[in-house]
C-alpha cells in the first residue's frame, strides 16, 4: 500500500506542478482540443476574469511541490479537492474529449484521501465540543 500511495502522490504532484508551471511558461506546447460553444464561453468568462487561471494554477504549482515533498500532504490533497473534481466535472459535461485525464485525477486524488483518511476523522466529528 506504501508504494501505491508513495506512486499515487508522486504523480498527482507531478500533474498539478508541471501543468501548472506549463501555464505560465507555455513549454509543453499541447494541442488544445476543440471545444464545444459551452465550454469555449465557460474557459472565456474564466480567462476574461484576468485573475483566476493565475490565482488557480499557483494554488496547483504549491499543492503538486507539496505532494512531491511529502510536506502538509492531507492538507494540500483537501486543497486540491474541488480542482479535481471540478477537472472531472468540467469535461464529463463541458469537453468529453478529456473525461480519461479528468476521471484520473479523481482517481488519484480520491485514492489519496482514501489513503490519508485517518488524517480527516476528526473534521467529520457531529458535535463538536470546545
Amino acid at each position: 500500500m506504501k508504494i501505491a500511495v508513495l506512486i499515487a502522490r508522486t504523480l498527482l504532484g507531478l500533474i498539478f506542478f508541471v501543468f501548472g508551471i506549463n501555464f505560465f511558461f507555455n513549454f509543453m506546447h499541447l494541442a488544445q482540443p476543440p471545444l464545444g460553444p459551452k465550454a469555449t464561453a465557460f474557459s472565456g468568462g474564466l480567462f476574461g476574469s484576468d485573475y483566476f487561471f493565475q490565482v488557480l494554477k499557483s494554488i496547483e504549482i504549491t499543492s503538486g511541490f507539496f505532494l512531491l515533498i511529502n510536506r502538509f500532504t492531507p492538507f494540500f490533497l483537501l486543497v486540491l479537492l474541488p480542482i479535481s473534481v471540478n477537472i472531472f466535472l468540467f469535461h464529463l459535461i463541458l469537453a468529453p474529449s478529456g473525461v480519461p485525464l479528468g476521471t484520473g485525477v479523481l482517481v488519484l486524488e480520491l485514492f489519496l484521501c482514501i489513503a490519508y483518511r485517518k488524517y480527516y476523522q476528526n473534521v467529520f466529528t457531529a458535535n463538536p465540543k470546545i
